[in-house]
């Protein structure tokens, strides 16, 4: 018997094994694939009516549907008073038809703000067209501005500009010399939560990026695995509740364009309600 083949009937079981383990990824991914919408609450004193902000993240272009319809009715079902987007709606890479669609939609029907992402920049020179299209739609593009709501509330969008004149860090700052009220930063990568603490200025974060973590521990709030940060990476998804302010990173709404599918990690629709209190 030559030593250096395995026999046939061990084969057999193998490849069976092999089957059977890609049969269940492949069904845990079919059923990480649906969007969900979640609910978080943060109370302060800081203002004096209930304020609800829809977050929506890392977009990617991915199709919801004809003409966006399935995301458009989960915003609109969650009846928000603003939306946020932060970061990554445009892509490099595929046709930004889905974007278009989705931005052209709420822009003439709900207050948005936007700030960009790392793939927006990776846009390279066709950034600055795709943020004057988005603007076109009515969405607030902001680059280290504030603004300052009727409520209270002060929206701050902090991103590098499209001029170069103002990094991601350097936006930050910006925003926080202006901070008042209560104050809600928009940044979409939740890994510089510290340098965002530092100023003390901000109530709440809102960020994306990570995805989820791509694989999540089900029942936990830890990602498991994430292209570029590999095993159980920071901030992947969820609220985080610091001292001074709370960051809710939104396990975005990619879900077409990575090699790696996501698995109990269904991508999501992000609802923050602010309300009076302590």
């Amino acid at each position: 018997m030559d030593k250096g083949k395995k026999p046939k009937k061990q084969k057999s079981v193998l490849l069976r094994v092999i089957a059977v383990l890609a049969a269940v990824f492949a069904v845990l991914a079919v059923f990480s694939f649906g969007l969900k919408t979640t609910y978080y609450e943060v109370r302060t004193d800081k203002i004096d009516d209930p304020f609800r902000i829809v977050q929506v993240s890392d977009l990617h272009s991915c199709y919801y549907g004809k003409d966006m319809k399935t995301l458009i009715a989960a915003v609109d079902e969650a009846a928000p008073d603003i939306i946020v987007l932060t970061g990554d709606i445009y892509d490099e890479k595929v046709d930004n038809g889905n974007t278009r669609k989705f931005l052209a939609d709420i822009g003439k029907r709900y207050p948005c703000y936007y700030v960009a992402g790392n793939h927006e920049f990776w846009k390279g020179s066709d950034w600055p067209g795709s943020k004057r299209e988005a603007e076109s739609f009515g969405i607030h593009v902001l680059e280290g501005e504030n603004v300052r709501l009727e409520n209270g509330v002060t929206i701050c969008g902090a991103a590098r500009s499209v001029d170069g004149s103002l990094g991601w860090q350097g936006s930050i700052e910006r925003c926080a010399e202006g901070a008042e009220g209560y104050a809600v930063l928009l940044y979409h990568f939740p890994e510089d939560i510290g340098y965002s603490r530092s100023f003390g200025r901000f109530d709440l974060v809102l960020s994306g990026h990570n995805h989820g973590g791509q694989w999540r521990i089900p029942f936990t709030n830890q990602g498991f695995f994430a292209p570029h940060y590999g095993f159980f990476p920071d901030y992947t998804g969820g609220r985080y509740d610091f001292e001074d302010c709370t960051m809710i990173v939104s396990r975005g709404l990619s879900r077409t364009k990575e090699i790696i599918p996501r698995l109990f990690n269904n991508p999501e629709v992000v609802v923050v309600d602010i309300v009076p209190g302590k």
